[in-house]
């Protein structure tokens, strides 16, 4: 019961506050977008506990170091048990420290209670939606897009527990077929999230893999599926299976090497740029910058 009171007085707190930002950071008027991409925060319900901590420290430097950053993209298991907690945990820490005003919340196998004693779908859900509410996304489904400045953003969602292969139902592939043909008919790049990579997609591995190649035969600009779930940085981050389809898999923010690693997208009106950010240090990662012109 004090849990949840310390909780909800802290989500109060932070919706309050959430609005005063730190000074903007000037940025290259040439940019359309940036983008910081993470993944696998794995947010604990303790605020105390060191997991926490340095959840803090890596949004305290984003915060210092991206202010001028348009949009964050958290790809899944952005909690470590899809505990109601974890999420108000997260918001306090997000408000606080990034103060990137777009987010854009994708929902992971921890996220459907993968690590609960008495896993509960439908509970799972429902406290995903109401984050996503919280960022200012009402979705009525698992999956949804949101564009943010001129650029699209499709997030697919796993739609039951995601223990060992991922569900996303004919339904959710169909509306996928559908908005990604739209969003690259834009001639702008196009973003799909998704935490598992498409080797760790099981039964639905192909056809969406089918839909992406589909779509990258006529895309002008590069399509690039961010993922997660791996949480290591090497040789499968970056790969290319299509000359304009890019496949990247994002290291754990929090469980790799001392953390503090992830990506940042930056979009100009006709290059796309993938950088590999060391965000404690603010330096690129050594051999993790990708360019490409269209």
């Amino acid at each position: 019961m004090l849990a949840k009171i310390f909780t909800s007085i802290g989500l109060i707190f932070s919706l309050i506050f959430q609005n005063f930002g730190f000074p903007s950071i000037p940025r290259n008027e040439d940019l359309i977008l940036k983008a910081v991409l993470v993944a696998d925060i794995h947010a604990d319900a303790d605020f105390a506990r060191d997991r926490t901590n340095l959840m803090r420290e890596i949004f305290s430097a984003i915060g210092r170091t991206q202010n001028d950053a348009d949009l964050l993209v958290m790809a899944g298991d952005i909690t470590n048990s899809g505990d109601l907690r974890e999420y108000i945990n997260l918001f306090n820490c997000l408000n606080v420290y990034s103060r990137i005003f777009h987010r854009l919340p994708e929902i992971g196998n921890h996220d459907s209670w993968h690590h609960s004693d008495d896993p509960d779908f439908k509970k799972a859900e429902r406290y995903f939606k109401a984050f996503c509410r919280w960022n200012g996304i009402f979705t009525k489904k698992l999956y949804y897009e949101k564009t943010v400045k001129e650029i699209p953003f499709i997030c697919l969602g796993v739609e039951a527990g995601d223990f060992d292969d991922p569900y996303h139902s004919p339904e959710q592939l169909e509306w996928f077929r559908k908005q990604l043909s739209s969003a690259c008919a834009t001639g702008k790049p196009v973003f799909v999230v998704c935490h598992k990579p498409v080797s760790h997609l099981g039964d639905n591995a192909e056809e969406i893999e089918r839909i992406m190649l589909d779509a990258a035969e006529t895309a002008v600009a590069p399509i690039v599926m961010v993922s997660g779930h791996r949480h290591e940085l090497d040789d499968k981050t970056f790969t290319q299976p299509a000359e304009r389809l890019i496949y990247l898999n994002l290291p754990s923010m929090e469980y790799t090497g001392d953390g503090g690693l992830g990506f940042v997208a930056e979009v100009s009106a006709h290059e796309l740029t993938l950088t590999g950010m060391n965000f404690f240090t603010h330096t690129p990662l050594e051999g993790y910058t990708y360019r490409f012109e269209y």
